[in-house]
């Protein structure tokens, strides 16, 4: 909002509350602690099980929800999706309230006079822990599996866990990876790079590991059908070429590649390159030359004769 309330008021919800004891009484989390001393303001907290208290919020609830996010959404990058909600709800600004008469962009204005400043830094929240990863350097975090490098099979790594990410850092706190963090029934997150930068040096070792069975089927079948060079030119080539770790483009370059035959590094990248494109065609290339008019040529002996009776010769 540009600035802190100097007075929040809470529901019982366990981010913020471990416990209610008698007299109102609780015991806070840690991460709320820091929420508070961060930012500066004062926390009040509703009755437990008083919600008269918080009417008129489970109203604008109700006025948020049918006005901005129904019909149902469907929501691809969370954090766009907050954005663009924010800037609809400053547009909503723009109407009478309805009990002052006094349009509320005006209403808001006079309430950001008494607003604490902001700090110069964000509060980070997250949650920070150790863990070992496997043989393969992919470590697990509430049940989902994240990778990290080669590099650090069998290491302890440290984890920064936010609502949308998964940061693995080494001791020095340097980052390794980042990964967007899992939610629903996908299980597992690759990064990679380092490992196509690893395996592309040593293709013999992809054989004696799992990581045939990450790639998407297309490409451990077609890897398991080349010479070891073919494996280090195609690796290399995919640690150039895969971003975000979308393999759905680089999938249609090898089918593409492989309805005349088993395809060379080479032809796969140009196959990629042309459906990145959208072109399919090939164009006869017309040279911009102009080439001087040439006289015919003769075959035979017949200017030898020629020459031979301008001197007087038979």
């Amino acid at each position: 909002m540009g600035g802190v309330p100097q007075t929040i008021r809470f529901d019982n919800f366990s981010p913020a509350v471990k416990k209610i004891f008698s007299k109102g009484e609780r015991e806070l989390t840690d991460t709320f602690e820091r929420f508070v001393l961060h930012y500066g303001f004062q926390y009040e907290f509703c009755n437990p099980g008083k919600g008269n208290e918080k009417g008129h919020v489970e109203a604008m609830i109700k006025y948020v929800r049918n006005n901005f996010l129904l019909p149902e959404n469907t929501i691809v990058d969370l954090d766009h999706f907050n954005e663009t909600l924010w800037a609809l709800a400053e547009e909503d600004r723009e109407r009478l309230h309805y009990d002052k008469q006094v349009f509320q962009s005006k209403l808001y204005e006079e309430d950001q006079a008494n607003w604490l400043m902001l700090p110069e830094k964000k509060f980070e929240c997250a949650r920070y822990q150790e863990v070992k990863a496997d043989k393969y350097g992919i470590v697990t975090i509430d049940k989902k599996q994240y990778s990290t490098t080669p590099r650090f099979a069998k290491q302890k790594v440290r984890v920064s866990i936010t609502y949308n990410e998964v940061t693995i850092l080494n001791e020095d706190n340097d980052v390794i990876v980042k990964h967007d963090r899992l939610y629903g029934v996908k299980r597992k997150s690759m990064i990679w790079q380092p490992y196509l930068d690893l395996l592309s040096k040593r293709p013999r070792a992809i054989k004696y590991s799992s990581l045939y069975n990450q790639f998407p089927f297309v490409w451990s079948d077609y890897l398991r059908n080349c010479t070891e060079e073919e494996q280090k030119s195609t690796l290399r080539l995919l640690g150039s070429l895969l971003k975000n770790n979308d393999f759905s483009l680089l999938n249609e370059a090898l089918t593409m590649a492989s309805s005349h035959g088993h395809p060379s590094a080479d032809q796969i990248k140009h196959c990629f390159y042309s459906l990145l494109h959208q072109d399919n065609t090939y164009d006869t290339i017309e040279p911009n030359i102009s080439v001087p008019q040439m006289p015919a040529a003769t075959r035979g002996l017949s200017h030898y004769d020629s020459l031979l009776q301008e001197r007087g010769e038979s």
